[in-house]
């Protein structure tokens, strides 16, 4: 053990002996019932080690900063803070600021080093891997080769130049890992855990000044320097941090390397490159690379990421993905499933923690969907064959008042839709395509092909054209493949089953309720230009023939979901007054069929008023 820092324990421990039983009254912290360091963050605040946030607060899962750790540390040692130098050490850290006493005594301890380049890194979060490299420092324990131990799940992660701390400090039970297994080396440390690791630290202290004796100063007074004390200059803990990161997941008192290997720790942030074009369509992949080996992280902008901490909690709650990067500069695909439409940057993560900085914008959408209305099939008549009748698809602008068999109206088979809202189609003639309008601007289209030899799809100036061939029948097996382009990529296909039919429908009932005829057929019924419906009002006391034809303008006829809806007017119960039980309605239909143009008989359905 270094024996210039052992006397400062021994001193330290002295010191905190006095602390445990303070002159004032105990402090009580109103927020940390919930904590598990609840005991000790009472204790270190009752010895004036930490301090709450004020009005009783203590906020255990705040995380603690740089500047805030050295302060913990230097009361926690009991170290000089009234002999700080005429100048300040690091240019962070002025005189005045409210750490300068403490970050300076903890300089001349050799306990903490700063970034190099007079940078201390004052604001930056502490990690939990440089939280142990500095507890066991302080302690002045052996640590060379512990890190050999190690068996938490993402070992790996922790930096080279703090395994071996991290090993010693889980040996002397000053820290613990998560229970999933892993430890987490570079999320920031939270107050709690600081608490908790400084007062079993204090223990430490106080068990080492029970078991060992300081060593004997020599008469001239001065203690001869240790072997692992040179004049040599010390090695920063990190290099000047990377602009545009306040915290790069590994800062915060970490030294160059542990029991005094003199390593140089890499300080240089990762470059990530972006090779998918914006946007990308979620459930893709978006391509990227980094120009080191570590991890890719594709973060929602806005949230924080000025740590690798940071960035694990955003994959620990779905906001965000990551992806190893196992070979620089390697296109390295980052899957986009389950993420939220938005703007997106990617940031790289070298082995030591280095965080890059923020690529460009990229923004993830939702690529449009195509989804077939239920019981969607195109019905085509083999009766009219190629020239004959032939059926156009149309958007809404050319349907108005066109013949529901040869104008077919594109979205009654189906919806373009982004999320949950549906988007319009627009034939372009120039194109022979459906364009699909978001907000009235183009952003996909569809093409209609045909899937069989017997029918064919042709563009034209109104839509497209379906034509029948000759040799189909009803036993022809036949559908129309419709395909959304978005971005000019192919993002979505679908097939319309094409129903050859030369079958007139039937009609399966015929109701009346409430002054309302209801009549239902086998299959959706539309009617055509020559469409004509006769009633014929019967009472119930007739002979049986039919009396007063019912004219027109005392009832409104329509097609509403397939079905003949016929609505009685205020003008046929002041004519048939009363209409009573038994009376029936003698109904003739003309001009009314399916989407195939086969029309219903002629015959006469009798309606009869319950």
């Amino acid at each position: 053990m270094n024996k210039k820092l052992f006397a400062k324990v021994i001193t330290a421990a002295a010191l905190l002996g006095t602390l445990a039983s303070p002159a004032s009254a105990t402090t009580f912290i109103t927020d940390i019932n919930g904590s598990y360091a609840k005991d000790a963050i009472q204790e270190l605040v009752d010895k004036g080690i930490i301090n709450g946030r004020g009005d009783g607060r203590f906020d255990p899962t705040g995380h603690i900063q740089r500047q805030d750790f050295a302060i913990i540390l230097a009361k926690s040692l009991g170290l000089d803070v009234n002999n700080a130098p005429a100048a300040a050490t690091f240019s962070d850290v002025p005189q005045g600021h409210y750490s300068f006493a403490a970050v300076e005594a903890a300089v001349q301890a050799g306990l903490i080093h700063g970034y190099g380049n007079h940078q201390f890194g004052n604001g930056d979060s502490l990690s939990r891997q440089d939280m142990a490299v500095i507890f066991t420092r302080a302690l002045g324990v052996d640590v060379s080769g512990k890190g050999s131990i190690l068996t938490f799940t993402d070992k790996d992660d922790i930096s080279s130049y703090a395994k071996d701390a991290v090993a010693a400090a889980v040996e002397l039970g000053l820290i613990q890992g998560n229970t999933d297994g892993s430890f987490s080396p570079l999320q920031s440390a939270d107050r709690q855990s600081v608490a908790l690791v400084a007062s079993k630290f204090i223990r430490n202290i106080e068990e080492q000044r029970h078991s060992q004796q300081p060593p004997t100063t020599p008469p001239d007074g001065n203690t001869p320097p240790s072997p692992n004390e040179s004049s040599a200059s010390i090695t920063p803990e990190t290099k000047t941090p990377t602009t545009g990161s306040s915290n790069n997941g590994s800062s915060g008192g970490s030294g160059s390397g542990s029991g005094g290997s003199g390593s140089e720790r890499d300080t240089t942030a990762p470059i990530v490159n972006i090779l998918s074009e914006t946007p990308v369509f979620i459930g893709s992949s978006l391509i990227a690379t980094s120009n080191e080996t570590g991890y890719l992280y594709l973060i929602p902008r806005g949230y924080p990421s000025s740590g690798r901490a940071e960035l694990e909690v955003l994959v620990a709650e779905g906001l965000a993905k990551k992806v190893q990067v196992t070979t620089a500069n390697t296109p390295t695909p980052i899957e986009t499933d389950q993420l939220e439409a938005g703007i997106y940057n990617v940031f790289a993560v070298d082995r030591a923690g280095n965080l890059s900085r923020a690529s460009s914008d990229i923004e993830l959408k939702r690529p449009l969907s195509l989804t077939l209305a239920p019981g969607a099939s195109f019905v085509l008549n083999p009766a009219y064959v190629y020239d004959e009748s032939i059926v156009t698809i149309v958007d809404d602008s050319m349907i108005e008042d066109n013949d529901p068999y040869t104008d077919r109206n594109i979205n009654s088979f189906f919806q373009v839709q982004r999320e949950e809202e549906a988007l319009s189609l627009q034939y372009n003639p120039q194109e022979g395509r459906f364009h699909v309008l978001e907000e009235g601007a183009k952003v996909g289209y569809i093409l209609i092909s045909s899937e069989s030899e017997l029918i064919e799809a042709q563009e034209t100036e109104r839509g497209v054209q379906i034509l029948l061939k000759a040799g189909a029948d009803e036993a022809t097996t036949a559908s129309l493949k419709l395909t959304l382009f978005e971005n000019e990529a192919e993002v979505s296909s679908t097939i319309l089953p094409v129903i050859l039919d030369a079958a007139p429908p039937t009609v399966t009932d015929s109701v009346y309720s409430d002054g309302v005829i209801t009549i239902t057929a086998s299959e959706p019924l539309v009617w055509y230009d020559s469409f004509e419906i006769n009633i014929s009002h019967v009472p119930v006391n007739s002979s049986g023939s039919s009396y007063d034809l019912m004219p027109f303008e005392h009832f409104t006829p329509s097609i509403h979901n397939g079905n003949v809806v016929i609505i009685l007017k205020d003008e046929a119960f002041r004519y048939y007054h009363p209409l009573q039980p038994g009376d029936q309605f003698e109904i003739t239909l003309y001009g009314i069929g399916d989407y195939a143009r086969n029309m219903i008989g002629d015959e006469v359905l009798i309606v009869e008023i319950p």
